[in-house]
This record gives structure tokens, C-alpha cells and sequence, in this order.
């Protein structure tokens, strides 16, 4: 399989938009922006950015279990959409679909989860819908604004532009594997409740080239970028700075190289940008007096595809091969941590 061949999860989303008209008023394509850009028209400065999301997955193979989690991530996974296209957001609507297992306590749990990631946002459950069915299942929609001359979607990175992350990166993925592959007592300082970059996206709004949340992971963000843009993706292996601590940790104790805390499909919602190397400085002094320190990851270079930059060697990365594996792994986490194990070994990373 070629890094270049077609994502399978963007084969399935083809054939369902070849279906729907092709909005006027909307100002990306499909693919190219986290959330939706909507002109509304009228004379208005800013653009209305509107996205959807839901936790289906995560609770019902149990990676979710405490309903406090559940609801911080329902904002999370939603609000993050909006950080990634600089959106001031507007507030939540969420749909809630609870079973008879669920009690007063839990959904009371549930509710808070997600007015607490509201609050920390700055921002308002607008309202939504409840059902009784069989299963918990819950989606959200978020809705915010982005100025006009201040926009930003996945589209825009050019060669010789700077890749930076707001934060470190893999947490997401080590949760995953400890929650699903080794059940009992986690690592101390293993707390999973990530934060959408609301805050930080609209600093980078007004200098990226082009912006993408890592809520799939860093492999999965980079390769969808490449694509788009049709450039080369050069990452550093300077694993120390790009993985979060706590990560590395369990990378050394369980003898898991730390690049895969980076390619599996669960993140932990930075962001990840591109930044042109003569606004750099400017940028840098800005983020630092807003309290913030991005991380370099990489540049952008001429070509395609996905490396690593190791000393004085480019090595290619099958990230079409790393984006498919969890649809081709078969059901069981084992199966899936086994093959991207035995595609580290086969390139040597």
C-alpha cells in the first residue's frame, strides 16, 4: 500500500456528500476545514463556523465510562472543531440519548461534564433534544463566528512553512491503550480531560497558514494536511519535546517506540499548524505573552507525503497505511497495536 493511496474513512464520506447540492453559502469544500464556513450574508464581518460531532465509539467499547468524562468530552470533541477554524464560539446544542441503565445520578454526572468544559470555554449549552433508547449515545453541534479577514481552514500550507503543535502531543493515544489493553490501576499523573484551543486558535487565526485539530491523532492530522495542500510533511524525531511526559513514560515501560503515540486514531485535540518562517518571531513573542508555548514540529518542503526527519536521513512514513489500519485491524484493540508494532519494526523507527 502507498502513503498516497485514498483514506477508506474519506472513501465513505464521498459517497455520502455525492448525494447533497453543494451549498452556495459555504465557503469550503468538503475535507478542508474543521468545521463549516457559512457566509451569512447581509453585510456581516464574520462568517458563522458550525460543526457536529458524537461520542458513539469511545463508550461503547468503553474507553468513556465515567459519565463526568463523557460529557467534557462531548463539548471537547465539538468545540475543538471550532479552535481549529479560529471560531469565537456561540454555544452547544446537544442531542442525549440515555437507556433505562442510566440513573438520575449518572445523567446528573453526564450534565455536568459538559457545562463544566462549557465554562471553561467561556461559552453555553444553547439547548437540545433527549431520547430514551437502548443505548447512551450523544452528539453535540457547535456554533460560533470567525472574522472575515481572519479566517482559517486546513487549505493554505506552502513549502518552506514551519509545522507547530499548540502543545504536546500522544496522551490521547496512551490513554486509549492503557484503557482498552491493560485494565487495573493507571499511571499517576494520567489525567485525560484535554481542553479545545479555543483561546489559541484565535491567536493562530491571525498567522497560520493553515490549522487542523489532532483529535485522530498527529499522523492523521499531517497526512490529511499533506493531502490537501500537496506538500511534503517533515517531522522532527525530537520525541522529547513533541510527546507529552506522561506518554514517553509509558512509551520506556511498556518498550513502545513514542512515534506511536502519534498514530493511533484516538488524540488529544491540539492543535496543529503551519506558520510561515518570516512571521515566525512575531508569533512566538505573541503566544508567550498570552501565557503559551508552541511546540516545532517539523517544516513543510516540496513533495508529498509524510517523513521523519532522522539526523541526517529522510524516512517515509505509509501514513495512507497507518490512517487505514484501524478500519483493516480487525475488532480487537490487540490486533490493531500489533500491526503498527510490526510497521515500526518495518521501517525502523
Amino acid at each position: 500500500m502507498s502513503m498516497m493511496d485514498e483514506v477508506l474513512e474519506n472513501q465513505i464520506i464521498g459517497r455520502i456528500a455525492k448525494a447533497f447540492q453543494p451549498p452556495p453559502h459555504r465557503l469550503n469544500r468538503i475535507h478542508e476545514a474543521d468545521a463549516e464556513i457559512i457566509d451569512l450574508g447581509g453585510g456581516s464581518d464574520k462568517y458563522l463556523a458550525i460543526t457536529t460531532d458524537a461520542l458513539v465509539e469511545e463508550v461503547s467499547s468503553g474507553l468513556y465510562d465515567d459519565p463526568y468524562l463523557i460529557g467534557w468530552m462531548l463539548a471537547t470533541v465539538n468545540f475543538s472543531d471550532l479552535a481549529a477554524v479560529g471560531a469565537d464560539p456561540l454555544g452547544l446544542l446537544i442531542t442525549v440519548t440515555y437507556s433505562p441503565r442510566q440513573d438520575e445520578a449518572y445523567i446528573g454526572r453526564l450534565a455536568e461534564g459538559i457545562s463544566d468544559a462549557c465554562r471553561e470555554l467561556k461559552t453555553f449549552v444553547l439547548g437540545g433534544d433527549t431520547n430514551e433508547g437502548r443505548e447512551l449515545q450523544l452528539s453535540g453541534c457547535a456554533v460560533g463566528l470567525v472574522p472575515k479577514d481572519r479566517t482559517v481552514s486546513r487549505m493554505g500550507a506552502k513549502t518552506g512553512d514551519k509545522i507547530y503543535l499548540t502543545g504536546p502531543a500522544g496522551i490521547g493515544n496512551v490513554f486509549a491503550f492503557l484503557r482498552l489493553t491493560r485494565p487495573g490501576p493507571q499511571l499517576p499523573g494520567l489525567v485525560y480531560r484535554p481542553m479545545a484551543r479555543v483561546a489559541e486558535g484565535k491567536l493562530i487565526r491571525r498567522f497560520a497558514g493553515c490549522s487542523m485539530d489532532t483529535s485522530d491523532g498527529v499522523i492523521h492530522t499531517v497526512d490529511t494536511l499533506m493531502r490537501l495542500n500537496h506538500c511534503r510533511f517533515v517531522l522532527n524525531d525530537s520525541w522529547e519535546k513533541t510527546v507529552h511526559p506522561v506518554a514517553l513514560e509509558v512509551c520506556r515501560s511498556q518498550n513502545l517506540p513514542p512515534w506511536l503515540t502519534l498514530a493511533g486514531v484516538h488524540g488529544e485535540f491540539e492543535l496543529c499548524f503551519t506558520l510561515d518562517p518570516q512571521r515566525e518571531k512575531e508569533f512566538l513573542e505573541e503566544a508567550a505573552a498570552a501565557g503559551w508555548a508552541p511546540l516545532l514540529i517539523g517544516e513543510v518542503a516540496d513533495g508529498e507525503g509524510v517523513f521523519f526527519r532522522m539526523a541526517e536521513r529522510l524516512v517515509p512514513l505509509d501514513s495512507g497505511y497507518i490512517r487505514n489500519l484501524s478500519a483493516k485491524a480487525g475488532s480487537t484493540q490487540e490486533d490493531y497495536i500489533r500491526q503498527l508494532l510490526g510497521y515500526a519494526q518495518k521501517v525502523g523507527v
